[in-house]
């Protein structure tokens, strides 16, 4: 019995909210899927139809909204269980500590992403 609510996360999907050009760096493998949104209106409807484990948002590409975005999914106790994780291009002290205590769950930087 399931009530009206609750949010079963799949663990093996991601949703990736980055640009066109950045989709292509993140490869589909048999053991995670991985589906794109690339407009920040469609976000949320993809998070409640899909409901993914964890959500990559590409700070670059949402800029100022990305704050915004994580405080909204963090207030909303049918998101609890979604993991968050930023992809910025370089360490900066003062955002990614912004961004850790808004809500961020991890930070992973793209130069480090090329290195794998």
């Amino acid at each position: 019995m399931t009530t009206a609510g609750t949010y079963r996360s799949n663990t093996k999907l991601i949703l990736l909210v980055t640009n066109d050009a950045l989709n292509s760096t993140f490869v589909d493998s048999t053991h995670i899927q991985y589906c794109h949104v690339s407009s920040l209106a469609k976000i949320f409807p993809c998070i409640y139809t899909l409901q993914p484990g964890t959500i990559i948002i590409d700070h670059e590409f949402l800029k100022d909204e990305v704050q915004n975005l994580v405080r909204r999914i963090r207030t909303n106790p049918f998101y609890a269980k979604l993991k968050i994780c930023c992809l910025k291009d370089s360490f900066n002290r003062k955002t990614d500590e912004q961004l850790l205590v808004t809500g961020v769950d991890y930070m992973v930087y793209k130069n480090n992403l090329a290195a794998v």
